[in-house]
């Protein structure tokens, strides 16, 4: 056997992919909102220019093999100084950093198991609290009981407060990123500021799943140490390429807070800097997954045998953390950049790493049970699958043997090159340049759509279409299964179809936002939406968005098999037994947003159709309440396999009691941006009976 175990893929059989006929006339895409910021795929403007280093033509030509890449003419910036294509890559005692993070923390303490905080370091982090508040420019009031001083301490700032923040970490923000390796972590040992972002986490969950809105305090607690600390962070001297572990991963989870637990200025923050991130990631190697002359030496051979089998553990550890920390930013910047409306700084092509390793290998308790289980994946001939090479077989409807965090991060790949692939053509036109590849970019775009399906039914044969359902934990200490950014499989699938052909930005802008990405909408921008929005609710490939805007709903409110989170206590009125939700207590913070997302998406496509004269005027809202008749009206469309123009002219008929129900929902989230969302579902409704205009 090898002294490290290469990631690993869980053990699963190959499955055939159904062919699902994509429908046809559905090619062109709406043009993008003159908000974002331009990116191109690298992509030919002409066909017969495409040359075979090109990674757009290797991707959707499914006669090139994986090793057929050439990466020697992509920039130094964008291919690093080596890449693993063709090659055999042994990780074996290679760390991705040049510093090892158990170097950089205080010695064990024998007496101190691993998992449980010294008081030592409670004290430092009190020191730390301490600190952040004297820098505060204003100070919180919620924070007096939580950091009330008594002998140049903070009593309630006590051991076991420090331990629950970090269980609540591991129950509920793990599995989103997983990219700390909770079996070699230690509080007493870990860079203190990584301690604090994963206290900072954790108490922000005590806050979040409070059905009452309880426990203000910590979040209050957590505000303090995420408006402080990313300045402490950047001061480290790990904190320049190569970056150390601990920084990128304090960086990442400092970014997920400021992006999905904060206010709207956090929220711009996490946005600035997470170009910042990345850059550190890329200069390096990490993103092409070797260390060569940045490898610290192989110290092994001076290392007490006693000790081999947990240093060898703990670097490899450390190895596929690294890996983690990529995919978990690549899944931040494609999600981010579909749900708000960001630009996507990442490209798939960037990244030459294995996929992550599986579950049971990740969450081995000790050296032992890792080098069994690495054993048993090896004997079932389970072997390393490189991200780019699992993109390119799920592109193509071919079966990616892998677990279900690997095939979440395959549909973020698959979700990154459609939205390269389409604000090309963005690009193109600010150029002023016509597109000449037409027939190769549709072709692309039904390789892509079909890719999608292919996608969601493989991972419902292998995985289970109820799993990540009941897979979200029920109670505190009980973990959800490592997915990823969003636990739902089918909620990301429906994402996926709908950020294709619906523009964020311009269905704000529609539905009357005054500010968006931080600039005026000027009244020539309404003008240029309207435009648009008049054309985009024509077309067919709209209407396939929006039957995916129902079923995404229909998943979260009304579909049996969806866990139920809560119950609605709150909206009254008849017939909502079957709507058992609620986005305070919702342990994926971007679940809301995202329901947000189609509900908006429904109504800017009725309104455009209204103003076309395609439905009619619809009934006063002085009329009863009915918003009884949700269920039935999301039932109703997401049950067909397609929405033809005759039931979209229907759909005004439900959409006043789904603004009704889906308003009060997003209004019980702590969330600064569903409160603005919850405002413009409000002026959608008032739009709806109005001449329309903003």
């Amino acid at each position: 056997m090898t002294s490290q175990p290469a990631p690993a893929s869980s053990m699963g059989h190959p499955r055939s992919w159904p062919r699902a006929m994509y429908p046809q006339g559905q090619t062109s895409l709406h043009d993008h909102s003159t908000f974002i910021p331009f990116a191109d795929l690298q992509a030919p403007h002409d066909p017969g220019d495409l040359a075979s280093t090109n990674f757009a033509l290797w991707l959707f030509d499914n006669e090139r093999a994986y090793g057929e890449f050439n990466v020697a003419n992509l920039s130094f910036l964008e291919g690093g100084l080596e890449s693993p294509f063709s090659n055999n890559i042994h990780y074996d005692h290679e760390s991705l950093t040049s510093r090892s993070q158990v170097d950089q923390t205080p010695p064990r303490h024998a007496d101190i198991p691993d998992e449980l905080i010294s008081e030592h370091r409670r004290l430092e982090l009190v020191n730390c609290l301490s600190l952040f508040r004297q820098k505060q420019n204003e100070y919180d009031s919620k924070l007096n009981y939580i950091l009330q001083e008594s002998g140049n301490d903070f009593p309630a700032i006590n051991l076991d407060f420090l331990h629950e923040c970090v269980r609540h970490y591991w129950d509920l923000v793990s599995p989103r990123l997983p990219i700390v390796h909770q079996p070699t972590f230690s509080p007493s040992r870990c860079p203190v500021y990584l301690l604090l972002v994963i206290i900072a986490l954790g108490a922000a969950q005590i806050h979040s799943q409070s059905p009452t809105g309880e426990h203000e305090e910590y979040k209050a607690l957590a505000d303090l140490i995420i408006t402080s600390i990313r300045l402490e962070i950047f001061g480290n001297k790990g904190a320049v390429p190569p970056v150390d572990l601990w920084i990128a991963q304090a960086l990442l989870l400092v970014e997920f807070y400021e992006k999905m637990y904060s206010t709207r200025k956090l929220h711009e923050t996490g946005h600035i800097y997470h170009c910042v991130t990345l850059n550190l990631l890329r200069r390096g190697s990490p993103l092409i997954g070797k260390a060569g002359l940045e490898s610290p030496p192989d110290e092994q051979n001076g290392v007490d045998p006693a000790t081999d089998d947990r240093t060898w553990w703990v670097r490899w550890a450390e190895t596929e953390a690294m890996h983690r920390v990529v995919f978990g930013a690549f899944m931040m910047d494609i999600l981010h950049a579909a749900m708000f409306g960001h630009v996507a700084d990442m490209a798939p092509h960037e990244i030459r790493l294995p996929l992550p390793c599986d579950e049971t290998l990740w969450s081995a308790p000790n050296p032992e049970s890792a080098r069994q289980k690495e054993a048993a994946l090896r004997m079932y001939g389970i072997k390393p699958v490189f991200f780019l090479e699992g993109l390119k077989r799920a592109l193509h409807g071919q079966e990616v043997r892998t677990h279900s965090f690997g095939r979440m991060i395959i549909m973020f790949g698959l979700l990154s090159v459609g939205w390269h692939l389409r604000h090309r053509e963005t690009h193109l036109k600010w150029l002023d340049i016509a597109p000449t590849a037409t027939e190769t970019r549709d072709k692309w775009y039904q390789i892509l759509l079909k890719a999608f399906d292919d996608w969601k039914t493989s991972f419902d044969d292998a995985i289970g279409t109820t799993s990540l359902s009941n897979s979200e934990p029920s109670g505190p200490g009980q973990q959800s299964t490592p997915n990823g950014l969003i636990q739902s499989a089918a909620v990301l699938y429906h994402l996926a179809h709908i950020s294709l052909y619906v523009d964020i930005i311009d269905c704000q802008v529609y539905a009357g936002a005054k500010r968006l990405v931080g600039r005026k909408v000027s009244s020539r921008d309404l003008s240029n939406v309207n435009t648009r929005m008049g054309v985009w609710a024509g077309q067919a490939f709209t209407r396939r968005a929006i039957l995916h805007a129902f079923k995404l709903l229909h998943r979260v409110l009304i579909d049996p098999r969806q866990k139920k989170i809560a119950p609605i206590q709150e909206l009254g009125g008849n017939n909502l037994g079957a709507i058992q939700y609620s986005a305070r207590t919702d342990s994926d913070p971007h679940r809301p947003w995202i329901m947000y997302y189609a509900t908006l998406s429904i109504w800017s496509f009725a309104q455009a159709l209204k103003k076309q004269g395609h439905i009619s005027q619809p009934l006063l809202p002085s009329r009863p309440r009915r918003v009884g008749i949700v269920p039935e009206y999301l039932s109703r469309i997401a049950k067909l396999s397609e929405l033809d123009v005759a039931t979209s002219a229907t759909l005004c008929d439900g959409l006043q009691e789904l603004l009704e129900v889906v308003y009060p929902l997003l209004s019980l989230s702590n969330s600064e941006l569903l409160e603005e969302a919850c405002h413009r579902l409000i002026n959608c409704k008032e739009l709806m009976y109005s001449g329309g205009a903003p």
